[in-house]
């Protein structure tokens, strides 16, 4: 017998944010089945629309650039065309030049993680394309952000 929902741990209460949507058809694979390679597409979009929802996305304004240095996927089961997903992410591991993206791949109708993942991510001057520090602003926005969500 499994003990009540609210005794075991919710793998959602770190992620405040989260992107919603089902696969596409150019998503499978030939065995019907998302592509494993399709999964960081999915970080990946999630990762701007959370950027863009914090103000923190504007690739016209001159400025500093973040720059994709790692990127890991765990899978835990495979995702179908039916499925509906729900990328969660966080941010944190913050240093001067870099931070993490945390995700969790969740299907809610099934109630079930399909995958875990994180990208870290670190700050390029894009004229001397050499690293340099995060600006303050985006450390201390994300941080409001993801204030008392470990």
């Amino acid at each position: 017998m499994s003990p009540p929902k609210s005794q075991t741990r919710d793998p959602l209460k770190p992620f405040r944010f989260n992107l919603e949507f089902r696969p596409r058809f150019s998503d499978l694979d030939p065995l019907g089945r998302v592509s494993n390679s399709r999964f960081f597409t999915y970080f990946e979009e999630a990762r701007m629309a959370y950027l863009a929802s914090l103000g923190l996305f504007a690739p016209s304004v001159p400025g500093p650039r973040l720059l994709v240095v790692q990127d890991t996927c765990r899978y835990a089961m495979p995702v179908q065309h039916h499925h509906l997903v729900q990328v969660h992410l966080r941010t944190a591991d913050w240093t001067t030049r870099s931070f993490k993206f945390h995700y969790l791949l969740w299907l809610p109708e099934e109630d079930i993680v399909a995958a875990h993942g994180t990208t870290r991510v670190t700050c390029v001057n894009p004229g001397t394309r050499r690293t340099c520090g995060l600006p303050s602003e985006y450390m201390e926005i994300m941080r409001a952000y993801e204030k008392g969500r470990d």
